[in-house]
């Protein structure tokens, strides 16, 4: 019995010593930072690349159970010897925090985390470790090992990115309020501008009406043609000062949402245009619901349906709206016109303010009513686009938001 106990004692430590060089063998070529400790915790290996990493030696740590030493300035457990012992989620969770410590895939029994350890380096440096058991062909635990991998430069990167984002941020805010403050001193400004010009159109015009009466019956056609001439100026600067204060109240407020049934809110804002007898109006019969300010609506498909008809030589003068959907909770409303059209050059360029194609002696206007639409639509999550054939007419595409979603066919 003696012999049979001494050989089966040399076997098993042989056996021990060729799994000990094993995972010598493994671990050394393993480039990521690796150690192993016994179920003595005492270190069985320290490859090179965890040697370069502590700035620990091989040799100072082989066998040594002060493995601690290489990431803390006190004695405590590392997550390796954690895991030997067996140690639940809440017990190693109090050593590294509830939030930092995962359960690890690796294997049975494996942890993860990823901690910054000020001792380690010049600084300290962020690692994560991930730490599992080590079992025999019984599933009985004999040991620990524990990779370790520095994040220092991609923490160091997410946080710079984060202190970016940050400062972006800030800088948003910011030229959010300057943007605000100037916007209310253009406002402030376009008011002062019309006022002050207002005032000496209106003595011009006083002028002009007091000589027309005083030299009444006593003017020839080309005199009354020159006062004649003073009054249309006269109400173009006034249409120009008019349009001008629409521009810059145009947002000037909080947009104030309101479901809106958009067929009955084109019906009544065409009933309130009174369009000439020439002009035909025809509508979709169904309409769906929008959610957007009236006022606001409002300028946009009333300088729409204005310019179709203004911009327009054909008998009768017709306008169309219609709509479809052109993604969930999106709509696309249709103006079109048999009107003169819009040439592909000048397709950008009609939506720029006092951008005219035409004198005014062809058409009246001055060149801002579909600056107020594009600027309108800015402020209800909208957009506007054109198609258009020149002499034979124009179609503006409104893109709204609207309730509901395409009807499946």
């Amino acid at each position: 019995m003696r012999g049979s106990e001494a050989s089966d004692a040399r076997a098993t430590g042989s056996a021990l010593r060729e799994r000990e060089q094993m995972l010598t063998s493994v671990v050394e070529g393993n480039p990521i930072a690796t150690f192993v400790i016994d179920a003595g915790h005492r270190v069985l290996c320290w490859n090179r690349a965890c040697a370069a990493l502590t700035g620990w030696s091989r040799e100072r740590m082989l066998g040594s159970t002060e493995h601690w030493r290489a990431f803390y300035a006190a004695r405590r457990p590392v997550l390796a010897d954690l895991v030997l012992d067996q140690a639940d989620a809440a017990t190693i969770a109090r050593h590294y925090g509830a939030r930092r410590i995962e359960v690890s895939q690796v294997a049975e029994g494996a942890f993860e985390a990823e901690h910054f350890f000020p001792d380690v380096g010049a600084g300290g440096r962020w690692i994560f470790f991930t730490a599992a058991p080590l079992r025999d062909a019984s599933g009985a635990v004999f040991g620990a090992v524990e990779t370790l991998q520095d994040v220092t430069e991609r923490n160091r990167a997410r946080e710079e990115i984060e202190r970016y984002r940050e400062n972006l941020e800030a800088q948003v805010v910011a030229r959010t309020a300057e943007l605000a403050s100037a916007n209310e001193e253009l406002s402030q400004y376009a008011y002062a501008v019309s006022h002050d010009l207002k005032a000496p159109l209106r003595a011009v015009r006083n002028y002009a009406d007091f000589l027309r009466e005083d030299l009444a019956g006593r003017l020839d056609a080309e005199q009354a043609g020159y006062l004649d001439g003073i009054q249309r100026a006269l109400e173009q600067g006034e249409q120009l000062i008019e349009d001008l204060l629409d521009y810059s109240h145009v947002g000037e407020s909080a947009a104030v949402a309101e479901r809106l049934d958009l067929g009955a809110f084109l019906r009544g804002l065409l009933d309130g245009l009174a369009l000439e007898g020439d002009v035909v109006v025809e509508m979709a019969e169904r309409w769906p619901l929008v959610c957007a300010d009236r006022l606001l609506l409002r300028q946009v498909f009333q300088n729409l349906v204005t310019n179709a008809v203004k911009f327009n030589r054909s008998v009768p003068r017709r306008v169309r709206l219609d709509w479809q959907w052109c993604a969930p909770q999106r709509i696309e409303v249709a103006v079109r016109d048999n009107g003169i059209g819009i040439a592909d050059r000048h397709r950008e360029q009609i939506f720029r303010i006092f951008q005219r194609l035409h004198t005014r002696s062809e058409f009246p206007g001055v060149g801002i009513g579909l600056a107020i639409v594009r600027k309108a639509l800015a402020h209800l999550d909208g957009a506007v686009r054109v198609e258009s054939v020149p002499g034979v007419g124009s179609t503006f595409f409104v893109a709204l938001p609207a309730e509901g979603a395409p009807a499946d066919d």
